[in-house]
């Protein structure tokens, strides 16, 4: 492919094939299940974390052989944008391995992580997916970034700009994002981690909006980074490319943001998953980002802790994690709300998988994402306890414990504990978790380590030899 990334990308979309949006999809449902059925992809509800690297394989190989053929659909132009196999492979050789995030005493090295890696994930928190009051906003996001096993934070998303409904495009979501770009910054700041990594500023839905996040005073820097979407599926348009010709431009961290739905055009688990990869591969060619959020759901409940989601989990990272050199964290989204034991088993579920699978950790979306401030920095205390402690065990032996973990929730998917929100949950003053937070969470925390994983004492570790190595190595 031409080195002059973005005006090919440019000149392609206006030059591919037209396609009506409805064609494209068409295209993606006939093409997907032939793959799966020729490649043998075949989803196991008691394999959930599959240890069948011939299987992975070949779902890496079908998603290369999808995007080679349909390629990616731009929106704006209504066309498709069309790679060689050859150009293909490539720019997927040639994604980073191993990036930067942050500055001076913060700053972290996170690097592509292969499958029963002894690599410790590192650890983004947030706001995932949920959205935050104006009220709460900055306290929560502190709440994280005071978490000393939380590498970096995600600034989350607010819809109002003193208390008006902020308009994309507007200038409210000017003032909005200007507003919560400096809130996160405080937030590290007041958390004595002031170089820390901020991964994005969720409030913008425009690219005029992203840019207006970045203020190397007060706000987002260059050492941090902001989303670029796929829509469902397989597409992107121009405001999404032009966020990327202006992060490029500054050389800031672009991230690679994914979200293939189950039971949307994929069909099932076996074909979400297929899209999961290639989508990884659609956002190198076209993004050429520094990191990958993998964040399928489920259509309807907004999960992917089900069988069907953690299985995606467990194949899709480990497809990238032996075929590319990609860096990639997985988002967790559960059904349970914040101060519940079943969120704390959906988040260690997934915790382990992304653990053992190839993957770093990206905080956890809450109760499908619908109720404000449903988020506090206990539950990414404990999402990073459990990845640190299946560091070293096998697929096969994290099969079971994910087993043992949907037995306490997997009858409450349709019907799950709404739970509290943050000011319930945490004493606003001194930003500390209550008791009743801490009782559910000790509990989860005691039977995790009945069923033989070390919560308490591997997290320890992992920080001794970081301290021993140098944060930045």
């Amino acid at each position: 492919m031409n080195t002059n990334h973005l005006p090919e990308i440019v000149d392609r979309s206006e030059t591919g094939p037209y396609a009506a949006e409805s064609d494209f999809d068409l295209m993606l449902v006939k093409k997907v299940p032939e793959l799966i059925s020729r490649h043998g992809i075949k989803f196991d509800p008691k394999v959930l974390v599959p240890s069948d690297d011939a299987m992975v394989d070949r779902l890496y190989e079908a998603a290369v052989e999808l995007f080679v053929d349909i390629g990616a659909y731009n929106q704006t132009s209504e066309r498709r944008i069309l790679f060689s196999r050859g150009e293909t492979e490539e720019i997927v050789a040639g994604q980073p391995s191993r990036i930067v995030l942050g500055t001076g005493k913060d700053a972290v090295v996170e690097v592509h992580r292969e499958v029963e890696s002894l690599v410790p994930c590192r650890v983004h928190s947030g706001p995932t997916g949920t959205p935050s009051s104006e009220r709460h906003h900055k306290l929560i996001l502190q709440s994280c970034a005071q978490e000393p096993l939380v590498d970096c934070l995600g600034a989350g998303s607010v819809s109002t700009y003193m208390g008006r409904q902020i308009v994309p495009g507007s200038p409210t979501e000017i003032l909005g994002t200007r507003r919560d770009s400096a809130e996160a910054r405080e937030a590290v700041r007041k958390a004595g981690r002031p170089g820390m990594h901020i991964e994005d500023n969720a409030t913008p839905l425009t690219c005029q909006g992203k840019m207006a996040a970045v203020d190397p005073a007060s706000g987002l820097r260059t050492s941090d980074g902001m989303l670029v979407s796929q829509m469902v599926e397989m597409k992107t348009d121009y405001d999404q490319l032009s966020r990327v010709a202006y992060m490029q431009s500054i050389g800031m961290h672009i991230v690679d943001l994914l979200v293939p739905l189950v039971g949307g055009l994929g069909g099932g688990a076996e074909g979400t998953a297929l899209l999961t990869v290639a989508e990884h591969i659609l956002g190198a060619v076209l993004y050429h980002p520094s990191y990958h959020f993998m964040g399928h759901m489920h259509l309807m409940r907004i999960n992917n802790t089900d069988r069907m989601g953690l299985w995606i989990q467990a194949m899709a990272g480990q497809a990238l994690a032996r075929n590319t050199p990609m860096v990639v964290s997985n988002d967790i989204y559960c059904v349970s709300g914040t101060g519940t034991s079943g969120l704390l088993w959906e988040v260690a579920a997934g915790a382990m998988i992304g653990a053992v699978c190839g993957t770093h950790q990206h905080g956890m979306g809450v109760a499908g994402g619908a109720t404000v401030d449903q988020t506090t920095g206990l539950e990414a205390r404990f999402q990073a306890q459990v990845a640190h402690a299946a560091l070293g065990m096998t697929r096969s032996e994290v099969n079971e414990l994910v087993l043992g973990c949907l037995s306490h929730y997997e009858d409450r998917l349709d019907d799950p504990d709404p739970g509290k929100s943050f000011p319930q949950l945490y004493d606003v003053a001194t930003l500390k978790p209550n008791g009743e937070w801490l009782d559910q969470y000790e509990s989860v925390c005691e039977a995790l380590t009945g069923m033989g994983l070390d919560i308490d004492g591997a997290w320890r570790r992992v920080l001794r030899d970081r301290d021993l190595a140098g944060v930045v190595s």
